[in-house]
């Protein structure tokens, strides 16, 4: 016999309808949580967003609780809370601090860049012009030298690699960028140091900070007083905010202007050709800021160098970091910059690149070869040993002397260690052939 099933009671179904509120809720908990922990927004959540004089304060209201984003210069961090824990509001602070002006300036007489903790700029004639007092480092402030990104472009290879970075000029003679971080003995180019970078009005009558930057790298350099610049007042920046690349314009009036923006993993400025050497999303390619165009089609591998031959075709070097057995290398390639390989061969470990020439060092039989753009092999300098790093106790396997009339003169060393000599080779990459050193 059909027998009616019962109802559930109302207080079954309260009871039901709670487990059920509290499965969803704990469901929607874990996966909110999952997104703060990755500071990304929650879901079901109302969004109110709170402007204030030194930044921004972004809130998602859940069930019960809330996740905070503090964006300000006096409180910067962010917070999953129960919903009765208020917002924090600290006192507003400025962004940029105040340069320091209540200090006395001792007579630099050798015009040193740094004198007792001070930072000296002088005009062409020798005046002084201004001084700066470290804000952050206490009297280990420095002007401003060129910088790194995480691909570390400048210094890649051994044989072109500056020991000491070039420091960069004043700008208008009123303006510069300089180095307050406060940390200075953490190795130069380590991803986790990021560096403080004012950019300055060091005029005594006209003192202020007038941006912060995380870093900032040279564009063009003067070999003769071996210092570093920007290209026509354009400088390459980090943004202190989003560690992330762009390219600004600063006026003699101190207005700045955003030329490239800041969203760039990497920038690089080659001074010959004129080009920028770009890194967004893991693609890298060459752009011609002076026409707002690309030039060359993207890369997976990181782009090192750009360059034009005596018949003013367009190349670019490229290299992938690899790893055979315990050696790390970079092995490099060279395009046209049309995209049509030039120079795909097995473990080049260093490519040096001259109007007429390049010539190329192979870590399989420590070659170092001499080709034109016709890609014919013109000479070859068989080395002792390919390993191109130099330190205090051992040698590299050569290095470039000196060169003149397009004679390249390089010392080839023997062994690594100090206790060998080299043996001088000049190599005439006019008339490709060997002469004795003059």
């Amino acid at each position: 016999m059909y027998q009616t099933p019962q109802k559930l009671s109302k207080k079954k179904i309260i009871e039901l309808c709670i487990l059920i509120f509290l499965i969803l809720w704990g469901i929607i908990f874990i996966i909110n949580y999952i997104r703060y922990s990755n500071s990304e927004p929650l879901i079901m959540a109302i969004h109110v967003s709170s402007e204030y004089e030194d930044g921004v304060v972004d809130e998602y209201i859940s069930l019960g609780y809330i996740y905070r984003s503090y964006r300000r210069v006096s409180i910067s961090r962010e917070e999953l809370v129960p919903f009765w824990v208020l917002k924090e509001n600290p006192e507003s602070e400025a962004d940029l601090p105040e340069i320091l002006t209540d200090y006395e300036v001792p007579e630099n007489i050798r015009h040193e860049d740094k004198y007792r903790g001070l930072l000296y700029y002088y005009n062409i004639k020798g005046e002084l012009l201004g001084t700066y007092k470290c804000i952050n480092s206490v009297g280990e402030c420095e002007k401003a030298t060129s910088g790194y990104d995480e691909y570390n472009i400048a210094n890649a290879d051994p044989l072109t690699r500056l020991e000491t970075q070039r420091t960069l000029t004043a700008i208008h003679d009123k303006y510069a960028f300089v180095d307050d971080s406060s940390e200075q003995d953490v190795e130069y180019g380590n991803n986790n140091f990021l560096r403080t970078i004012y950019l300055i009005n060091f005029l005594d009558e006209e003192k202020e900070i007038i941006a912060k930057y995380a870093d900032v790298k040279e564009s063009t350099h003067n070999e003769d007083k071996n210092v570093g610049d920007g290209e026509n007042y354009r400088y390459i920046v980090r943004s202190a905010e989003n560690n992330k690349w762009g390219v600004i314009y600063l006026s003699e009036k101190g207005n700045i202007t955003e030329i490239m923006p800041f969203e760039y993993d990497s920038i690089n400025y080659d001074e010959d050709t004129g080009y920028y050497i770009l890194c967004k999303d893991g693609s890298w390619y060459i752009y011609d800021l002076q026409n707002e165009k690309t030039v060359s089609a993207t890369s997976t591998d990181p782009i090192y160098d750009v360059w034009r031959n005596d018949n003013l075709t367009y190349y670019y070097k490229t290299g992938r970091e690899r790893t055979v057995g315990d050696e790390t290398f970079i092995d490099y390639k060279v395009y046209r910059i049309d995209g049509k390989i030039f120079l795909n061969v097995d473990r080049v470990t260093l490519v040096e690149v001259r109007s007429n020439c390049i010539f190329y060092l192979t870590a399989n039989d420590s070659v170092l070869h001499f080709i034109d753009y016709s890609n014919e092999e013109k000479y070859k300098v068989q080395l002792a040993f390919s390993n191109m790093e130099k330190d205090s106790f051992n040698h590299p396997a050569f290095e470039i002397a000196r060169e003149y009339s397009g004679i390249i003169v390089l010392h080839v060393y023997q062994g690594r260690d100090l206790k060998y000599d080299f043996e001088s080779i000049p190599v005439n990459t006019v008339r490709w052939e060997s002469n004795e050193e003059r």
